[in-house]
């Protein structure tokens, strides 16, 4: 037994090729920390059906999807930029791109090339561009959804899907948020066990906290 071969995906990866595709989630998660380099930036994901490969989902047939995670960077040579330069077709100036709202790109129609990496097990966003003109643009029955770290909305938190919650949380900004409060020292009254009750309130207060979606 191989541990390689134990730990492969469950589902065979997007063949490689061009697709037409449509943006269907534009998620701002926060700052993230790089173990690569021991810093937080600001990172986005988009997050793209393709109509024409599906996959079955609890007995319904639904298209399957790539996303594509960028450092958030105006500058010129940025991979975001050079990514939605590509998307619109436009070159666009620094105060442009500056003013820019990628969550304006939810709903874009694209023609998206994949490409598997070098085990041919996972599939990747390498390039975009617009649709060529006249070609129908894709469509989708998901629903479309965005999300912005400056906009904070529990319900709206709560409907994004769980990997996507699942990278905010990590973010510096919830991290911050959701931190469990500072315990001051208070000399109890004799005979009260205020350790105990001091503890049993921070366990309280930290998992209220963390539990923005309850079940």
């Amino acid at each position: 037994m191989k541990i390689k071969d134990r730990a492969k995906p469950a589902i065979p990866p997007v063949p490689a090729g061009q697709y037409l595709a449509v943006c269907v989630g534009v998620f701002d998660l926060g700052e993230q920390f790089s173990e690569m380099y021991k810093k937080y930036s600001p990172k986005i994901i988009f997050t793209f059906d393709i109509p024409a490969i599906t996959i079955e989902v609890d007995g319904k047939q639904e298209p399957r999807q790539l996303s594509r995670e960028f450092n958030i960077s105006g500058k010129n040579n940025s991979k975001l930029r050079a990514f939605i330069s590509s998307w619109n077709g436009m070159q666009y100036s620094d105060d442009a791109f500056g003013d820019f709202d990628p969550l304006t790109q939810i709903g874009k129609p694209a023609m998206i090339n994949v490409i598997l990496n070098e085990t041919g097990e996972y599939a990747n966003i390498d390039t975009i561009m617009p649709l060529f003109p006249g070609l129908p643009a894709p469509t989708t029955a998901t629903k479309l959804q965005t999300w912005d770290m400056d906009h904070w909305d529990d319900n709206a938190f709560c409907e994004l899907p769980e990997w996507v919650q699942e990278k905010i949380k990590k973010s510096s900004q919830y991290q911050k948020e959701h931190a469990p409060e500072t315990t001051v020292a208070v000399t109890p009254p004799a005979g009260v066990d205020f350790s105990g009750l001091m503890a049993q309130a921070a366990a309280a207060s930290t998992a209220a906290k963390q539990e923005v979606c309850p079940i």
